[in-house]
């Protein structure tokens, strides 16, 4: 028979990762057990507060390959019907760097490296968690459904393979593929920000004046939903110091991207996010 559950407090600590060592062995050990808990645990992930979560971001994802291995095949079904995606966001948390410079909703924080070439080079490719990552979004393709959950997730697959792949054609294919799914899937759930925003991200990646453009009607939306949506306002920041960089130098204005990105660290003063988002924003302020 199961002990009695754990409190609901507790079960929140255990998503923030702030429990003590004992007490978040005892949790895995009940949810290994309970299918309730478990769905608890799933929901408080989707809607736990973005600050909290993601300063321990990578403690969640672990602890989500855990419940998997622990639960069996029944707790990887519950994880994936929650969240189709959940996979490629466990996955980029073994990336040495991140392969899209925009934040894509729930993800990890990996450092941003340039590249200047097209996609990625032979070292990253041969990276084991780049393979693994491809196998990941290679699983989520197969996956059928034409709900907004799936499509979002077909759609982000399509983009980080873009960012994986070495030929100009296969890259323009796989970003134009990760467009057109993740527009579908925030039309079919319009007052999702993290759809709106996850757009943005695959459009910044398009590199022109057009899809920047578009990109930022699609954050304006995720902020009209979520004003402090920590993903949004980040890109915003982005797609605004893109816009201005390429200006011009005679036409360069700076300021609304700074104020940007002054209005993210407003929101989110101590992740490694806020870290980066500093840097850029110090770039920003420099002299000319």
């Amino acid at each position: 028979m199961l002990l009695a559950h754990p409190e609901a407090e507790d079960l929140g600590r255990f998503v923030e990762g702030t429990l003590d060592d004992p007490e978040r062995a005892a949790i895995v050990d009940h949810l290994a057990d309970c299918d309730d808990c478990r769905i608890l645990v799933v929901d408080a992930a989707e809607f736990a507060e973005p600050a909290k979560v993601e300063r321990h971001s990578t403690w969640w994802l672990e602890i989500a390959a855990a419940l998997i291995i622990v639960a069996g095949i029944g707790g990887l079904l519950v994880w994936q019907h929650r969240d189709p995606a959940a996979g490629l966001a466990a996955a980029t948390a073994g990336l040495k760097s991140r392969l899209v410079e925009a934040r894509l909703s729930g993800f990890p924080y990996r450092e941003w490296h340039v590249n200047r070439g097209n996609g990625t080079d032979a070292d990253a490719v041969a990276d084991p968690a780049v393979l693994h990552l491809e196998v990941q979004a290679g699983e989520v393709l197969e996956r059928t459904g034409s709900d907004a959950k799936t499509l979002h997730a077909h759609g982000l697959a399509h983009l980080l393979a873009a960012s994986t792949a070495t030929e100009a054609n296969e890259i323009r294919s796989e970003r134009s593929s990760a467009v057109a799914l993740l527009q579908e899937a925030a039309n079919r759930a319009p007052d999702s920000a993290a759809y709106q925003t996850d757009l943005a991200a695959a459009l910044l990646t398009v590199g022109d004046k057009n899809s920047r453009d578009l990109a930022l009607t699609h954050l304006e939306k995720a902020l009209t939903i979520d004003p402090r949506n920590p993903e949004a306002l980040f890109n915003k920041a982005l797609a605004l110091r893109d816009s201005n960089q390429a200006l011009p130098l005679r036409e360069s204005n700076p300021k609304a991207a700074i104020a940007a990105f002054q209005r993210y660290l407003a929101v989110d003063p101590s992740s490694p996010w806020a870290d980066e988002a500093r840097k850029k924003l110090e770039t920003l302020q420099e002299p000319p």
